[in-house]
């Protein structure tokens, strides 16, 4: 018989079994990226995702929140 304790870690390993289920699948959804010149800001840059650097990624992502 199972007492309290022992439910009650059952029930954490199952959360984060499915929280790391979650972050995996999310990562798996992160585009591959690619070295090169960034289509934005035209700077060399060791991963481009869609062809823009990081920085160029963030700005654009800012300004789609604020419009």
């Amino acid at each position: 018989m199972a007492d309290i304790a022992d439910e009650a870690g059952g029930h954490i390993e199952f959360h984060q079994q499915q929280q790391e289920a979650a972050i995996r699948r999310a990562a798996g959804a992160i585009p591959k990226g690619e070295p090169g010149d960034c289509d934005e800001c035209g700077e060399p840059s060791q991963r481009l995702v869609l062809g823009v650097c990081a920085p160029c990624r963030d700005l654009l992502e800012e300004i789609r929140k604020r419009y």
